[in-house]
């Protein structure tokens, strides 16, 4: 075993450090004594040798206990309450309806409050009732009530200067709630001007009850008009009516309003 591994052993790296330096104190104890400190020359010597026997640094020893817990901060300020908002408003309860309550139908018998029978409408806990009958304007099969209008447009045009059925270029006049009857061609009026029959106007058509008004706007190119029904005989059926116009030149067009009263 070397010298320097027996006194490291006995000594450890710090006392063997120690030791050296007090060697060489005492070698040049003279020049010490003489001077009171070290000469340049002796503190080179001491550093080296110094590092020379200065060792890696040893494993870090065990942690330490937990440090005891932090007083705790100051508590923040309290945010501002908000403003309370508006209370929303209460929906509205339908026509002659009561909130919170259920709608009842039934059956309605012909006869009875409809003619041709239909369905009643009430609200639980009300002996008031809403009836729909069958054959009202509203309900599948419904026709046209007396005395209640519709009313609409219609556009003839040619282009070629001809008709495509017996020299007529045709229009439909359709009726969006169907007649209970067709009208014979006595109840169908094409005015042109004032009617006494068909008082309104292109811009306000009416008709009276069981008639059909049909009132010419403008015209280009065009001869007299005429109205018919599927089966071409002057009229109109239940679901409307054919208009027609004989072209005399090219680019020919009719327009007009009409009104059918049931």
């Amino acid at each position: 075993m070397s010298l320097y591994r027996r006194l490291h052993e006995r000594f450890g790296t710090v006392g063997l450090m120690l030791g050296v330096i007090a060697l060489i104190l005492a070698l040049s104890g003279t020049a010490l004594a003489a001077k009171g400190a070290l000469t340049g020359k002796q503190k080179k010597e001491v550093k080296k040798i110094a590092k020379q026997f200065a060792g890696k640094p040893g494993a870090p020893g065990p942690a330490g206990p937990a440090g005891a817990q932090g007083p705790t901060g100051p508590k923040g300020d309290k945010g501002d309450t908000g403003e309370k908002g508006e209370k929303g408003s209460t929906g509205e309860t339908g026509a002659g309806g009561v909130a919170g309550k259920s709608i009842v139908a039934e059956t309605e018998p012909a006869g009875t409050n409809c003619a041709q029978g239909g369905s009643s409408f009430h609200q639980q806990g009300s002996a008031t009732k809403t009836y729909a009958c069958n054959g009202s304007p509203w309900t599948a099969g419904g026709t046209l009530p007396v005395g209640k209008t519709e009313t609409g447009s219609y556009t003839v045009t040619s282009e070629a200067g001809t008709g495509v059925v017996a020299g007529f270029a045709l229009g439909n006049i359709t009726f969006t709630i169907p007649l209970a009857a067709e009208l014979d061609a006595s109840h169908v009026i094409l005015s042109t001007g004032s009617n006494p029959t068909c008082t309104g106007t292109e811009l306000h058509p009416t008709a009276p009850s069981g008639f059909l008004c049909v009132y010419e706007s403008s015209k280009s190119s065009m001869g007299a008009g005429e109205i018919f029904t599927a089966g071409l005989t002057n009229g109109a059926n239940t679901t409307g009516a054919l208009i027609g116009y004989p072209p005399t030149a090219a680019e020919a067009f009719a327009i007009g309003s009409w009104a059918v009263t049931g």
